[in-house]
């Protein structure tokens, strides 16, 4: 009833000028430019100091001049699942594509397809003409397709294409998995495939060690990425940027009397770890257990994950680290030139 008591102007076909002409038009013609709610397909903005003074502009229109009105909660619940880490991300964050993608998200909850009016009740922050052309979108350029019968949208065969990418890097564990039972079978310790994940620590393969005492690998014990051999093998290769971002993230606390803390002295310990080729965690993360560990490097030089060998101190000593420490690095090398293409000389 309150729409109908108010004049309102349409304003079509404005997709065809830019979102900066129109935010000067707006902003120059009546000096305030506020969002006020949605209608039908099309959105409701006031301008003007006085009441009643309305446009009705399309929501392609509404979403590129209101960025900030699109940062729902559950647009700040998907922001966090992709875990932006920095100002320069944030600024750059497109809205279309993160509602593409939140979208996206649906197909992994039901792999089965799902329809037009199910994409609408589960993305209730997103605008129905918005759903609707992402899906004409990514329908005509192939990632999804939708079952005639049916009625309900698949992924379509390009997604299978990026997938079979992803599967080849992905197959970093089945790859690796014959190096490491090696490495187990030779000493006795217990084998880890780690990779950093935006400042997250991420155990992707463990193999347990032959002997009777060993280091139990507790999968909801979070290691600190400063404190750990794989973390420092893997932060002394990434290029500064990137490894500032994760730094940046972390709170340095001495977690044992022996960690290396504060930051800038752990700096100063990776550009070591670098000289090396590995990284050691002298019970730094946990008293009573020593760590080794190399990285495995992609063609560009920057690390994909390390490998370690892990044992307690009765074991790892000084000269066996040293041994198992040019195996890890001598294995490491050999994968990330044959599964990756990495070449020393080129990187450095």
């Amino acid at each position: 009833d309150s729409i109908k008591s108010v004049t309102m102007t349409f304003i079509g076909s404005s997709e065809v000028l830019s979102r900066d002409w129109w935010r000067f038009f707006l902003q120059t013609s009546r000096g305030t430019l506020s969002y006020e709610t949605w209608f039908l397909n099309m959105e409701i903005i006031r301008f003007g100091e006085k009441p009643g003074e309305w446009l009705l502009l399309p929501n392609c229109l509404i979403e590129s001049l209101f960025p900030e009105r699109h940062n729902t909660p559950a647009d700040k619940k998907f922001n966090r699942g992709i875990m932006v880490q920095n100002d320069t991300l944030k600024k750059n964050l497109v809205p279309m594509i993160l509602k593409t993608f939140q979208l996206l998200e649906t197909f992994r909850e039901s792999p089965e397809g799902v329809n037009y009016s199910d994409l609408i009740q589960r993305n209730p922050d997103i605008p129905r003409i918005s759903i609707y052309r992402i899906l004409c979108s990514l329908e005509y350029l192939g990632y999804i397709r939708k079952d005639e019968h049916s009625n309900r949208y698949e992924l379509g065969a390009k997604f299978i294409e990026l997938g079979r990418i992803t599967e080849k890097r992905q197959d970093i564990i089945r790859f690796s998995l014959p190096e490491m039972e090696k490495l187990r079978d030779k000493y006795g310790e217990n084998v880890n495939l780690i990779k950093i994940d935006r400042g997250e620590f991420v155990t992707l393969k463990t193999l347990e060690g032959t002997h009777p005492l060993r280091v139990t690998h507790l999968t909801d014990r979070r290691e600190a990425v400063y404190s750990s051999a794989s973390g420092k093998a893997i932060l002394a290769l990434m290029d500064e940027e990137e490894r500032h971002n994760v730094l940046a993230d972390l709170s340095f606390k001495k977690l044992t009397p022996k960690t290396v803390v504060p930051k800038e002295r752990f700096i100063e310990e990776l550009g070591h770890v670098r000289k090396a080729g590995y990284g050691i965690d002298d019970e730094e993360n946990l008293i009573g257990v020593r760590c080794v560990a190399a990285a495995i490097r992609r063609d560009c030089g920057s690390p994909v994950a390390a490998m370690s060998v892990t044992g307690p101190v009765s074991r790892m000593t000084p000269d066996r680290i040293h041994t198992i420490a040019e195996d890890l690095m001598q294995i490491t090398a050999a994968l990330s030139s044959h599964f990756y293409g990495f070449k020393p000389a080129a990187a450095e």
